[in-house]
């Protein structure tokens, strides 16, 4: 069924958006420590049944809160794969229990900090990120406020999990292969990935092997595009002209591609089939063309080839590990990192040069293919929802990979193309679990798909919609 309220019902008031709650901050409705605090108090609580948090410091966020308590400081969580000031960097692994505080930000989480919000800890991720769940060793698993048998998926599972549940109306994520859209999706969040080198302290050329970008998880559309405007940086190559500052729909029509297909040429399961359907329909309804399209490349090739990308990242992660800590600390990474690395490790240098010719002609495919259609409506996973256990790290690597590669059939392609691409969450399964709808476009098309995603939330609005498991409060 398409989110919102049943015909006649009265529906239920919203929750504040991190934009509705700086304005009534500032517009006197509301006091920034009782909001920070409420916040702290509602992390602390939802940490004992959803597990979504690494860190969370009080005393620092009740120093940090402005003079004036008329100036917003939102509350948000940074992602434990992120280096911000005075708080040790985890990367969801035990080889780092031990890490010192890091010694500054990163560029992007200094530039996410400065934006009237108030980082009041850290959430969790899966070891290095490499997973599509967050059940790492170091912590355990992060459990969904819809239903806490099942996962927010991963890589930003903690930060999703907190938005979802209401603690923060918005949080630090980041995407290297759908670990912003895949938690968006599993949540009944927003989840936009922009384009690569789009925002600050990305790099700017167009490099395939370049593939995790920074942003946020959202309730709201305009957070997220707020976010994306605020952060900009001075350009990068191929992207054209900055994203505008908006606030709606512009109401642009477009025609748009469809591709469900998993890579062994199988179908996603019937939720999912049945959502993209219902999806159509809607865009049909709203005035959009809508087609079949073929994947412009041979998707198990593609899926071959970005497995191996992934274990040269996870090899360089163990490197790093053990100029750091040494063997003991290599002994510490859990089994799928190891099995990864040790992939990655042997392609001989050659190998490596063909992988690279071969991921350029994929990201050149994908943009090609943009001929017939603007836009492209995929699945965000395979399956509507995924248990925690299912692909808990300590089942043997192999298996993990396969099942996990079979699930995350879509999102990396916009990685490795830097493509703007988001989950929006239009669409629930029949037994109202979230499940969020990605579609893609090319690198620069960030603004038309913001726009399509404010055409969706007029169209099928999901505000209203919370999970069984809430901290926050509602606003009419």
């Amino acid at each position: 069924m398409l989110a919102g309220s049943r015909a006649g019902a009265q529906p239920a008031p919203a929750p504040d958006d991190a934009t509705a709650l700086a304005t009534r901050i500032r517009t006197g409705g509301a006091s920034t420590r009782e909001e920070v605090v409420a916040a702290l108090d509602r992390a602390e609580a939802a940490q004992a049944r959803l597990n979504f948090a690494v860190l969370i410091d009080r005393p620092r966020a009740i120093n940090s809160l402005p003079a004036d308590d008329r100036t917003p400081a939102i509350p948000t969580f940074i992602k434990d794969l992120n280096d911000f000031k005075g708080w040790p960097t985890k990367n969801g692994s035990r080889a780092f229990e031990r890490a010192p505080p890091a010694k500054s930000n990163e560029v992007f989480v200094d530039a996410f900090a400065q934006m009237n919000t108030l980082p009041i800890g850290k959430t969790t991720t899966p070891e290095f990120g490499l997973m599509c769940v967050t059940e790492p060793l170091s912590h355990g698993p992060t459990r969904n406020p819809w239903n806490a048998d099942y996962s927010p998926g991963g890589s930003s599972g903690g930060s999703a999990a907190a938005v979802a549940a209401g603690v923060v109306p918005i949080a630090h994520a980041n995407d290297g292969g759908g670990s912003i859209r895949i938690p968006a999706a599993l949540t009944g969040l927003f989840g936009f990935k922009p384009s690569r080198g789009r925002l600050a302290g990305q790099k700017t050329q167009d490099d395939p092997a370049d593939l995790a970008v920074d942003h946020v998880l959202t309730r709201s559309v305009r957070d997220a595009a707020l976010t994306m405007v605020a952060l900009q940086g001075k350009g990068a190559d191929g992207l054209g002209e900055a994203v505008p500052r908006l606030n709606g729909p512009v109401g642009q029509r477009f025609r748009i591609g469809v591709i469900t297909a998993i890579a062994d040429g199988s179908q996603p399961d019937a939720e999912v089939l049945a959502g993209i359907a219902r999806t159509r329909a809607l865009l049909t309804g709203m005035g959009h063309r809508v087609m079949d399209v073929p994947w412009p490349f041979a998707p198990a090739d593609f899926a071959r080839d970005f497995t191996a990308l992934w274990a040269l990242g996870a090899a360089d992660s163990v490197q790093g590990v053990n100029k750091a800590y040494g063997a003991d600390g290599v002994a510490q990474l859990e089994p799928l990192t190891r099995h990864l690395a040790d992939q990655g490790a042997a392609l001989a240098q050659a190998d490596v040069q063909a992988l690279m010719g071969r991921l350029a002609s994929y990201r050149d495919a994908y943009n090609a293919s943009f001929r017939e259609h603007d836009l492209l409506l995929t699945p965000v996973l395979s399956r509507h929802a995924v248990k925690v256990g299912e692909l808990s790290p300590s089942r043997p690597p192999a298996e993990i990979l396969a099942d996990m590669m079979r699930l995350v059939a879509y999102t990396p392609v916009q990685n490795l193309a830097g493509a703007a691409a988001m989950s929006v969450p239009i669409m629930q399964a029949t037994n109202g679990l979230p499940l969020g709808m990605h579609f893609a476009g090319r690198r620069g098309d960030d603004a038309r798909l913001l726009d399509l995603a404010f055409q969706l939330e007029a169209a099928a609005p999901w505000a209203q919609r919370l999970p069984p498991i809430w901290f926050g409060n509602r606003r009419s």
